[in-house]
């Protein structure tokens, strides 16, 4: 009998002593654990993107992404901080792979195109630019993104025609001045000052565009 109980309390107190110890965790508490830990990681990779860290940015992003209510916003954000890092084949892939799941999103497919761009895909990034405007003709970054590009690649009189559909709808844009000194370099007899006719779909876009504004303001 004092065999049988003693043997019971000893059973009690090895349960006790490994209640205790580090090595009992409770159901779920490695989930939580995990959780908390990717919490701490992306709140890091927020840190480095505000000094401009990118590459250890990307590093804690990929950390966080173990916490699957984190996955998706960790997700962009690495391929954001790829892009920031000028790291351009990864953050193809990532804004490739973000665009087939979001397909109508214009703010990805705009830094795709501009990610395009500086890879020295410049036909390719024109193609994407010229598709995104058309959608879209009255995304002033777009149009500005586009005229940038134009004078980077030397098409001058494809730039020029931009340039003042540009100035046109957004005549108070900041970067018309600078347009306009790399236009005259590159653009025989190009006047910034003069009067130009926007093409007959932009005249219409443009109408529709100011009676809409009318419409609201009434």
């Amino acid at each position: 009998m004092k065999k049988c109980l003693c043997f019971s309390f000893v059973c009690l107190l090895i349960f006790f002593i490994s209640c205790s110890s580090s090595a009992f965790q409770i159901p779920g508490e490695k989930k939580v654990i995990l959780k908390n830990l990717a919490t701490e990681y992306y709140t890091i990779a927020e840190g480095y993107m505000e000094i401009k860290n990118y590459t250890k940015a990307a590093e804690y992003y990929k950390l966080a992404m173990r916490n699957e209510d984190l996955y998706l916003a960790a997700y962009y954000k690495l391929a954001r901080s790829y892009a920031l890092a000028k790291n351009w084949d990864e953050a193809t892939k990532y804004y490739e792979d973000l665009l087939e799941k979001d397909s109508e999103n214009t703010m990805l497919k705009t830094t795709l195109a501009y990610i395009t761009a500086m890879r020295g895909n410049t036909d390719e990034a024109i193609i994407m630019y010229k598709n995104l405007i058309e959608k879209n003709p009255y995304d002033e970054t777009l149009l500005e993104s586009y005229v940038a590009l134009l004078i980077f690649v030397g098409r001058g009189e494809d730039a020029e025609k931009s340039f003042f559909i540009l100035k046109e709808k957004f005549p108070d844009n900041k970067q018309l001045n600078s347009f306009a000194q790399q236009l005259d370099e590159i653009v025989d007899n190009f006047d910034a000052d003069k009067k130009v006719e926007l093409p007959p779909e932009e005249e219409g876009n443009d109408k529709i565009e100011k009676e809409n504004a009318k419409s609201k303001k009434s």
